[in-house]
């Protein structure tokens, strides 16, 4: 069984009007077609549903979650391919992709309150940038033998503003791993506004991550460090 650093029921479900905002995200059809890919991809890639994930009350686990804030946080859904849990082995540039024959990538859902915003109305991008490490190091850290590593380095792209209030989906994909170093890129996109569009005209509006709804990318070098034992 896979372990990752402790998340627990709270963390999900964040804030006390956080049964509204799920109720919303579990009706939206985006979402839906998500948890759809996700159960198929479970029945042929079993060490996936058995990864379990530990986050400890921190930044984003405690301090910024709440009404207004992190108002929800899904469960992180791992798309891995059974052969990288495994085997933790080096995967080549170009190797592993979010595609059906290479999956290795993560998807997490949250709503973010007018309480993280830097400008007026537009969410702080140091916010985006702290999730976005968070998240490419958790999928990082599945690649490696010891499931535990240290950011090296971090470089954003700013694509769009990221308007307070609405639901998005961050997109963590694995692009290279060699040694002790994983290269993992990751996105912020947001959904579609349900209270605009009542209806899906095609299978193209169920696609979240495509250009003109992203929002935010960058690309993260994620390092096992050989004190790695000594990281809790």
């Amino acid at each position: 069984m896979t372990v990752l650093p402790l998340i627990d029921s709270s963390s999900v479900s964040a804030s006390s009007s956080s049964s509204s905002f799920e109720s919303q995200l579990n009706s939206h059809p985006q979402y839906i077609n998500i948890i759809n890919q996700y159960q198929n991809f479970i029945k042929t890639n079993n060490e996936t549903s058995k990864i379990i994930e530990r986050i400890m009350p921190n930044l984003t686990g405690e301090t910024l979650k709440g009404d207004d804030k992190i108002n929800l946080r899904t469960k992180t859904l791992y798309f891995i391919n059974d052969e990288y849990l495994l085997h933790h082995q080096e995967i080549p540039p170009g190797n592993s992709s979010s595609t059906s024959n290479g999956s290795n990538y993560s998807v997490t859902f949250f709503h973010l309150g007018h309480k993280l915003t830097g400008h007026k109305g537009i969410i702080h991008g140091g916010l985006l940038a702290t999730l976005l490490d968070e998240l490419t190091c958790r999928l990082a850290f599945l690649n490696f033998e010891n499931q535990r590593g240290v950011t090296a380095n971090l470089n954003i792209d700013y694509k769009q503003p990221t308007i307070a209030n609405q639901f998005i989906m961050i997109k963590c994909i694995v692009l290279e791993k060699s040694g002790r170093k994983c290269w993992v890129k990751g996105e912020v996109y947001k959904l579609n506004n349900q209270e605009e569009e009542d209806e899906v005209d095609d299978d193209y509006d169920l696609i979240i991550d495509k250009p003109e709804n992203l929002l935010t990318s960058c690309k993260v070098l994620v390092i096992e460090p050989k004190w790695v034992d000594k990281l809790t």
